[in-house]
């Protein structure tokens, strides 16, 4: 799934219970959390798991995420999913999400997340390191 708005420009993929936040001019931003599905609200929220430390002393990532029609201003085309999201830099904005299209490369280099021992990321796919969508609520 990838999420996206403007206002400031903004950009999150969520994969594998990684999240990669793209900011403007600054390096991307790696999070480590899930989607929980919120039934009175009818949607999926991600943020990051219990137990784990903030980001470098920063704001933490979160978003929240529901199916129905949702229209980019900017492009002025309609995706399937709407989105909150609260951002590292402090930031809540809105925009829309898709889901990844096959074969995207979903997070880094070569669709795998960065890891601190090397500069582009793992030699070979983590275990389970197939892309993955959260589940679809039933109507």
């Amino acid at each position: 799934m990838v999420c996206f708005g403007y206002g400031p420009s903004w950009s999150i993929q969520f994969v594998n219970g990684d999240a990669r936040y793209l900011g403007v001019n600054q390096p991307d931003q790696y999070f480590r959390g899930s989607f929980y599905w919120i039934p009175n609200e009818r949607e999926w929220d991600w943020h990051r798991q219990n137990g784990l430390p903030e980001s470098n002393g920063q704001f933490a990532l979160s978003a929240s995420i529901k199916k129905g029609t949702c229209t980019d201003s900017t492009t002025k085309r309609t995706y399937p999913y709407s989105a909150q999201a609260n951002l590292p830099t402090g930031d809540i904005v809105s925009g829309c999400c898709r889901r990844l299209r096959h074969g995207e490369a979903p997070i880094g280099k070569h669709g795998f997340p960065a890891s601190e021992d090397t500069p582009n990321g793992p030699s070979s796919p983590p275990p389970g390191g197939t892309q993955s969508n959260p589940p679809q609520p039933t109507p």
